[in-house]
């Protein structure tokens, strides 16, 4: 399958427009349940802090100044529990906006899809991607498989937002996807671990602490 390709700002422009559709879930989610102002200063704030703490997360692993997936996933979060301690009485926020992300990281894999970037290992065989301007060779699309995978995730954790700690279910579940997918990737030959794997651990550890303290004080 060869692609046709995209100029770096339209990847930056649906990278941007993924976190608007992450703001949209949240907002109806929450339309009779704060007023405008404050999910006003709240769109602020995740918008903001999505693409600072994006490219901050590359520029401090990568020293590049793309946009990172992880890093807003970083930066929401971050966001959500800002947010919390300005208005306390908005328990449910970090929850929406944690059930957003599988839904806002697809959207994102879609550009990398188009624009050729994070490609899988070199691969020949079903739906084998060729990207332009990169070489000759075949890739394993892994970003297609990304894009499938959190639709789906995103499809169960919104059905299941009413269930009691369904915020941490779906952060172990992008933790674990996240780091599994990795071995799939160009850049993890002839490594042992890559610096996503890394986070991607780090994400699962604290997630299973918070969610064993907060059960604790239940």
């Amino acid at each position: 399958m060869k692609l046709i390709g995209i100029n770096r700002n339209i990847y930056y422009l649906i990278n941007i427009l993924s976190v608007i559709i992450g703001i949209i879930y949240i907002n109806t989610n929450f339309k009779k349940k704060i007023n405008k102002k404050k999910i006003l200063l709240y769109n602020i704030l995740y918008f903001s802090f999505s693409v600072i703490f994006g490219i901050l997360y590359t520029y401090i692993l990568y020293k590049k100044t793309t946009l990172s997936s992880y890093g807003g996933l970083i930066g929401v979060i971050l966001a959500a529990i800002l947010f919390e301690k300005i208005i306390p009485q908005n328990k449910k926020i970090i929850k929406y906006t944690i059930i957003s992300l599988p839904l806002v990281y697809a959207i994102t894999k879609l550009a990398c899809l188009l624009a050729g970037c994070c490609q899988g290992f070199i691969y020949n065989g079903p739906l084998a991607l060729k990207y332009p301007n990169i070489n000759n060779e075949s890739y394993f699309p892994i970003q297609i498989i990304e894009i499938i995978l959190f639709i789906i995730l995103f499809i169960y954790s919104n059905k299941n937002k009413n269930i009691k700690n369904i915020e941490f279910k779906t952060l172990i579940l992008i933790s674990l996807s996240k780091y599994i997918l990795d071995y799939f990737r160009l850049y993890h030959i002839n490594k042992i671990i890559t610096k996503n794997q890394i986070f991607s651990i780090i994400l699962l550890i604290i997630t299973f602490y918070i969610y064993k303290k907060t059960n604790q004080n239940d």
